[in-house]
């Protein structure tokens, strides 16, 4: 099972509401959302925010993997034009510069790593 799934479930029991409640608030069949606890399907993005909805679940939590790696990608990106700003030295690059290092710089904070 992935963090995601798990989190979902663990959400629920924690807040001590059952499956069949949260199936009707979400207005989804119980089975399915059993599956989706469960890691068998997929939460699309409705469920997700449903979840951060009822149970004040943290987004960086629900989404899980799929936020690290854009993370990681959104960094590695800004890098690359950092270092390509420097490099290239357009109009108003210092400006862009520093935005992106901080930037960078923000993504990194432990406040992703949960």
């Amino acid at each position: 099972m992935n963090k995601k799934i798990n989190s979902l479930a663990l959400h629920r029991t924690r807040a001590n509401i059952s499956l069949n409640d949260v199936a009707y608030l979400l207005n989804i069949d119980t089975s399915n959302l059993s599956r989706i606890e469960k890691g068998i399907r997929k939460p699309n993005v409705r469920i997700i925010l449903l979840y951060h909805i009822l149970f004040d679940a943290p987004l960086i939590n629900l989404f899980g993997e799929q936020f690290n790696t854009l993370k990681e990608k959104l960094i590695g990106r800004s890098r690359k034009l950092i270092a390509q700003l420097e490099t290239e030295q357009p109009p108003k690059s210092k400006n862009r510069i520093a935005y992106m290092n901080r930037f960078v710089k923000y993504l990194n904070e432990s406040v992703y790593d949960e």
